[in-house]
């Protein structure tokens, strides 16, 4: 029995001296995830319980925004479009099978902005009729910034200009909410 004890004694203080897996770390109180979370939340009718389980789908933190997003778009469950984005579907995919149109994201910026990395994707949107922009195909980096930079601007008041430049001078969306909201 001692040397069973004494095992069990060193495997809990190596658990304790390992960082936290992943998971666990989301639900570290006052983490950048964490409020990012919460914002998240706030902008959709869910829980910060409901936002934690999606971040069990395994998917980046930025993209449980876009989740909630799509499945309050199509009226589907939240778990429904997790399931399908995180099976590796694209999320231009997600949004053809959930017939949400790639117009539902588009945001207007103040005049005069400089939309850096999304130039391109706002030239397709002004070359296509608006009755044609179902057949744009959005990478997976501009679905995920156009809905952060609407709901993240929305939750803190800020212009969308403010989060594009944030987006452009960090490069994450958890990171931008931290910066915007301080």
């Amino acid at each position: 029995m001692g040397r069973i004890h004494g095992a069990l004694i060193g495997a809990l203080w190596i658990m304790n001296a390992l960082p936290l897996p992943l998971a666990a770390q989301r639900r570290v109180p006052g983490s950048s995830i964490e409020a990012y979370h919460a914002a998240v939340g706030r902008a959709f009718p869910v829980s910060a319980d409901e936002v934690g389980i999606l971040a069990e789908w395994q998917l980046r933190p930025d993209e449980i925004v876009v989740v909630l997003f799509v499945a309050g778009r199509a009226g589907v469950s939240p778990d429904a479009v997790a399931s399908l984005r995180s099976s590796g579907g694209r999320w231009a995919d997600v949004l053809r099978r959930y017939s949400v149109d790639p117009g539902a994201l588009w945001i207007s910026f103040p005049a005069g902005t400089d939309l850096g990395p999304l130039e391109s994707t706002y030239r397709t949107f002004s070359e296509t009729p608006r009755a044609s922009w179902a057949s744009i195909d959005l990478s997976d980096q501009v679905v995920i910034a156009l809905v952060n930079i609407r709901i993240l601007a929305r939750e803190a008041g800020v212009s969308t200009a403010r989060v594009l430049r944030a987006w452009e001078s960090v490069g994450d969306f958890v990171l931008v909410h931290q910066r915007i909201t301080r």
